[in-house]
């Protein structure tokens, strides 16, 4: 998801620029007002609370409640990423109701965990964690105008590491919102990483910020990528082309941001 969700954390973290950043957070996404009634709901923890998405619906139930109607939760998919982030991909186990606002819930969750937050792209803001319900059952995937096209580097240092990514410019047709399933793959070492990224202005991040990222870099200098969609209903269209070659950035290949 955005690097926005962790704008809390970075300024917490410049009164001691040298510090670790060792805090904690769970995000969820769509970042919207409104759902429709087969959406899913992905819940990101960065740092300590990786643990919590590791043990959903085990030592912690999560699900979504109208009034006293509750709606479970079941877990499709759990991806690690490369930096203090962890997502899952959540289904709802019944349609939902339509004008109904679902406000979702974990059991059990230490106090310090108690903010349950989704950061709204329009308003700028975090809210609580729910959404209102519009008629309809989305079952149409989307589909690429342009595909992902590589436009620069960006290298930044910062007290507790930096910041480093590749950005790709891209143009989608889907009418709700969707997440970019990003797996890159090390042309060294042949390791793979898979992570849904969400992007901003037609453009994915590939890489990491100073405190958390999907993506290191770590297995040598060259990689190569391939970008699934995903939408708010969970329709995937899969990549069909050959994966895309670039390189990690550098001091010499890079901006400064």
């Amino acid at each position: 998801m955005k690097q926005k969700t962790l704008i809390l954390i970075f300024t917490l973290l410049t009164v001691k620029a040298f510090a670790d950043c060792i805090v904690t957070g769970i995000y969820f996404w769509p970042s919207g007002e409104t759902i429709k009634q087969n959406s899913i709901i992905v819940i990101e923890g960065y740092a300590e609370s990786q643990n919590i998405i590791f043990d959903l619906n085990k030592k912690y139930p999560i699900y979504l409640q109208s009034g006293g109607k509750k709606v479970n939760l079941t877990i499709k998919e759990i991806l690690l990423g490369e930096y203090d982030l962890t997502q899952a991909i959540l289904t709802v186990d019944e349609k939902l109701e339509v004008g109904k606002i679902y406000e979702i819930f974990i059991d059990s969750l230490p106090d310090y965990e108690s903010s349950l937050r989704k950061w709204n792209t329009k308003t700028k803001k975090y809210e609580t964690a729910k959404w209102t319900v519009i008629k309809g059952i989305d079952t149409i995937g989307p589909t690429w105008k342009k595909k992902p096209v590589e436009t620069k580097k960006t290298l930044a240092y910062y007290g507790c590491g930096p910041a480093t990514f590749v950005h790709f410019n891209f143009k989608i047709d889907d009418k709700s919102e969707f997440l970019i399933k990003t797996t890159v793959t090390s042309l060294k070492t042949k390791k793979k990483s898979t992570y849904y990224l969400e992007p901003e202005d037609s453009t994915i991040q590939i890489g990491h910020g100073m405190c958390s990222g999907a993506f290191l870099f770590k297995d040598g200098d060259e990689y190569e990528v391939s970008f699934d969609i995903m939408d708010a209903s969970g329709n995937l269209t899969a990549w069909t082309e050959k994966k895309i070659l670039f390189t990690k950035p550098n001091d010499e290949n890079s901006m400064n941001e």
